[in-house]
């Protein structure tokens, strides 16, 4: 039975006040997160999150994302063998089609799909990383 478990993390974000003041505050997007989670009997290890930080935060340069709970989320993944991430939407994870990549190569290399509440469809195995 242990072998139908299906391990999730969870992601949040807000950038700004208005998206606060818009319904997107970290408390919505984690009781969103949190009930869709249940309804599907996904065991939701953990929420990580970035508040006051943009989406489209990266390093060019560096061809790197510069959020430390996103950062902290990927560096865990294998440990909790993780299968998917639960986002109310795309959008809390990449606002720049650098971070959208990056963070496309990172899950494919894990073995983890997103599951998008708003987008019952995406994945990572289907999407092109540059279209929406």
């Amino acid at each position: 039975m242990e072998n139908n478990i299906v391990n999730v993390y969870g992601y949040i974000r807000v950038s700004t006040e208005g998206q606060v003041k818009q319904g997107y505050s970290l408390a919505e997007q984690r009781a969103e997160i949190e009930k869709y989670c249940s309804s599907k009997s996904y065991n939701l290890i953990e929420i990580f999150k970035d508040e006051g930080i943009s989406g489209a935060k990266a390093n060019e340069d560096e061809m790197s994302i510069e959020r430390d709970g996103l950062l902290d989320m990927l560096t865990t993944l294998k440990e909790n063998k993780i299968q998917y991430i639960v986002v109310l939407s795309t959008n809390r994870l990449w606002r720049s089609e650098l971070v959208k990549v990056l963070l496309h190569r990172e899950l494919k290399k894990n073995n983890v799909d997103i599951k998008a509440i708003n987008r019952p469809n995406y994945s990572v195995y289907t999407q092109n990383p540059s279209s929406n």
